[in-house]
């Protein structure tokens, strides 16, 4: 026999209380000096991708890093469809060790907001590894995780609220979409979490 292990349904009144945690979590986020929105791009999503861009706002939309990084391989193709970042967009900028130094300084006095934070915090430790630098502890929130609590959909195969695109979530509150690049995107996810809060 096979057993159903997936969660039930929650009900209309589970999910208004999540709803309202994630509002009350979006305005603490939105309105704190502290927090930053943080994006990386790639040149893959497997375990030797790299980070070739990444970018960090604060909480006002104010740009505190914005650079590409020097990759060790070459960018594939489909990677660069889908970013429209070139190896020769990217061959003399600054290697990870001296981004990183940067990354270190604005994240030691912040909080970072990122969305779909699990990915870019992979990401930033597989080129700490690359690098040898030290491996980071500390934990990132993921606005992915709290907008598909807003939402609200839930996902009978996983379990869970169903997670969106970004481009997706930040068209609900009737913005264009980042267009995979880390500036456009950490600001985008900033403008999710603004949305969120004055919902």
């Amino acid at each position: 026999m096979i057993v159903d292990k997936t969660p039930q349904q929650p009900s209309a009144a589970d999910r208004q209380r999540v709803r309202r945690e994630v509002i009350a979590w979006a305005i603490a986020t939105s309105e704190s000096r502290r927090t930053i929105y943080l994006d990386t791009e790639t040149t893959g999503l497997d375990g030797s991708a790299e980070i070739i861009e990444i970018s960090a706002i604060d909480f006002q939309g104010n740009v505190l890093l914005d650079t590409f990084v020097r990759p060790q391989e070459r960018i594939p193709r489909d990677s660069e469809a889908i970013h429209g970042i070139t190896n020769t967009m990217v061959a003399r900028a600054p290697h990870w060790s001296e981004v990183y130094a940067e990354l270190v300084a604005i994240l030691s006095q912040s909080a970072a907001v990122v969305y779909n934070a699990g990915f870019d915090f992979k990401m930033v430790n597989q080129m700490n590894r690359r690098h040898n630098l030290p491996t980071r502890r500390d934990s990132w929130q993921c606005a992915m995780q709290r907008y598909s609590g807003f939402a609200g959909i839930w996902n009978e195969y996983r379990g869970n609220y169903r997670w969106h695109k970004l481009e997706q979530a930040v068209a609900t509150f009737g913005h264009p979409p980042g267009g995979h690049r880390a500036l456009a995107d950490a600001m985008a996810c900033r403008l999710v979490v603004k949305g969120i809060a004055e919902s």
